[in-house]
């Protein structure tokens, strides 16, 4: 094997500083692109007359796609030289990008969106914390690492509010290519990688990484259909030509799962034959074979799949229950935001706090089900903005506290050269979480919303309905309430009979309230078990570095 040392040298005054604003804004525009899309899902369904569960799935076909490239990211990235895999990522960005902003379909948006831009992501997520690593170290490299997931929050916050505001006034189409204009900023930036060795023969394990792909790319897209077509029995079929796809009234569902696990099982097989024959293997046991790893990837991924889902939900529930816009509704829930973003920027101020991480985390999580509570008893007749407001920076000063130092639990037994590999698989595994978030909690919210507002009106009517009618309204009902304007939903319900007229309006609240409520008292129950699984996280007062290899 062959190796060289890239052609770095030692960097003029001031550059690595202008490095580091330079990765804090990839990773700004990252979270930017992402969290654009639930601001301009309603918009974004009508113009390809589609519906939110595709939309869902591209968000976690995106997420996926970055989680389970980033092992070939690393592999190429040690083949080819940091700098190479990162620019030639910010250039695949951009396509993916434009090319998502014009498609004329939901299949070519999915395509750009998801598939370009997810590949493009991976070592855009990845690279920043392993050069962030090797620019710094003690405090600096713990604030730099703060200052990254600050970046991250900060972006997915603007990318919100930017992202309703611009559909809401013009089109969805003009919020993707504002960010494309940080590109060249971070290209002139991001001038200095630190020297390191390149293994030019290094070869590269394609087949294991379309494995990995194959297995959680099925698996969570399936999670993620589940509210829409079933998770046995179909709700509603894939049609070709129009047979279905899947005979005997089968959702896709299971067969989607049950194949992303057949996949998952041959790439096991296939890592530990090339592990044994000494051959290029996608992902070392090392790192995964580590319980605070695994322990803190577990947690982690759990709590970003409960906030996300719970900020999603928020932008589903308050617009119709408050009769306000997507960038009213923006801002509405940025008191969460801000919270959450103080409360990091507060941290690298105390960044010597004695306090042991874990102890931070378990206070942070002890803190969101305070909020969580207070959201509850929120969620009632009469609500308003306000009513909301102490339970979302309750919930954001928690979440600032969490957000803060799992990631640092997670790395503390990374060596310097498992850093890059250790980011790539727990940043994008957040994005996966977040996606599944808004996939289940969405669905839920949507599906119980659904289910009371129908039965309530066939109360009204008093009149008996057969289940297969029953579901088909509500099934129509869980598209409607995503894809149609306030106008659309009107006319929907005002071609109802005269009958239900009067109570119809009391029947909308009362389902939506209690749906909200249904899906927080969810959040609230996972996050009392996130809180428990911190128990087997490491109780450290200062987190020490694995030995460098």
């Amino acid at each position: 094997m062959s190796f060289k040392t890239m052609d770095v040298g030692e960097p003029p005054a001031g550059t690595t500083q202008k490095s580091a604003i330079g990765l804090c804004l990839t990773l700004f525009m990252v979270s930017f692109h992402i969290g654009i899309v639930p601001a301009i899902m309603p918009p974004l369904v009508r113009t390809f007359d589609s519906n939110v569960g595709y939309v869902q799935s591209a968000l976690v076909l995106l997420s996926l796609v970055t989680a389970a490239f980033a092992p070939t990211s690393e592999n190429l990235s040690r083949r080819f030289g940091r700098q190479k895999i990162f620019r030639g990522g910010l250039l695949l960005f951009a396509i993916g990008t434009l090319f998502a902003a014009i498609s004329p379909t939901m299949a070519l948006f999915v395509v750009n969106y998801a598939l370009l831009t997810g590949i493009a992501a991976t070592p855009l997520v990845s690279i920043p914390w392993a050069l962030m690593d090797r620019f710094y170290d003690d405090k600096a490299e713990k604030i730099a690492f703060l200052l990254l997931t600050l970046s991250m929050v900060a972006g997915g916050l603007v990318g919100s509010l930017i992202g309703g505001l611009i559909a809401f006034e013009f089109s969805w189409r003009l919020a993707f290519p504002i960010e494309l204009a940080l590109i060249p900023l971070i290209w002139y930036l991001v001038t200095h990688f630190p020297a390191e060795l390149v293994a030019r023969n290094t070869p590269v394990d394609w087949v294991g990484g379309g494995l990995s792909f194959a297995g959680l790319g099925l698996t969570l897209l399936g999670l993620s259909l589940a509210g829409e077509f079933g998770w046995w029995e179909a709700k509603k079929h894939l049609v070709f030509l129009s047979t279905p796809l899947i005979p005997f009234g089968i959702s896709i569902v299971p067969v989607l799962i049950g194949s992303g696990l057949v996949c998952f099982g041959l790439f096991v097989f296939w890592r530990r034959q090339q592990t044994q024959t000494g051959r290029a293997s996608l992902v070392k046991a090392g790192l995964l074979s580590r319980r605070t790893f695994l322990n803190s990837l577990v947690v982690a991924t759990l709590h970003s799949a409960l906030i996300t889902g719970l900020s999603f939900n928020l932008f589903q529930f308050i617009p119709p229950v408050l009769e306000l816009n997507s960038f009213q509704t923006a801002l509405t829930v940025l008191p969460y935001n801000c919270a959450m973003v103080i409360v990091i920027v507060l941290m690298v101020r105390f960044i010597n706090l004695q306090l042991p991480p874990r102890r931070i985390v378990q206070l942070g999580l002890s803190i969101e089900i305070i909020g969580l509570l207070w959201l509850v008893g929120a969620i009632a007749p009469g609500m308003t903005r306000w009513s909301l407001l102490p339970g979302l920076i309750i919930t954001g000063i928690g979440s600032g506290l969490f957000t803060s130092q799992i990631g640092a639990i997670a790395y503390s037994t990374a060596s310097r050269v498992e850093k890059p590999e250790a980011t790539g698989i727990f940043n994008p595994l957040q994005k996966v979480g977040q996606a599944l978030g808004r996939g289940i909690l969405g669905t839920v919210l949507v599906s119980v919303a659904s289910i009371k507002i129908v039965d309530g009106v066939i109360f009204e009517l008093d009149q008996t309905v057969d289940a297969a009618t029953r579901q088909s309204a509500i099934t129509y009902l869980q598209e409607a309430i995503q894809t149609f304007t306030k106008t659309e939903m009107r006319d929907l319900f005002g071609r109802l009979p005269e009958t239900v007229q009067p109570a119809l309006e009391t029947i909308i609240t009362t389902a939506a309230l209690g749906a909200m409520e249904t899906t927080l008292i969810i959040i609230l129950a996972a996050n009392l078990g996130c809180l428990l699984l911190t128990t087997r996280l490491p109780h450290l007062r200062r987190l020490k570095r694995h030995p460098a290899t």
